[in-house]
């Protein structure tokens, strides 16, 4: 019997990757990309905190509650 590792190898060694070719977006889950694409344009095209974040410790927000909330100090924007 061979390890693992040998049988991966020996398995990988006969593989090739498939040519490129072109598919539509909604059946391309799972695959890879064959080349860089860079966006023609900023999207979305204005300033968006859509995926900016906030960091807090566990101890500074402990007693916050609805009707309670923590105050908490700007450190960085």
């Amino acid at each position: 019997m061979i390890s693992l590792e040998e049988a991966r190898s020996r398995v990988l060694a006969g593989c090739r990757p498939a040519p490129p070719r072109p598919v539509a977006v909604a059946d391309a889950l799972g695959l890879v990309l064959a080349e860089d694409v860079d966006a023609g344009e900023a999207v979305p095209p204005f300033a968006s905190s859509a995926m900016d974040g906030y960091a807090v410790l566990a101890a500074d927000v402990a007693g916050a509650s609805g009707d309670r909330p923590a105050r908490l100090r700007v450190v960085g924007t």
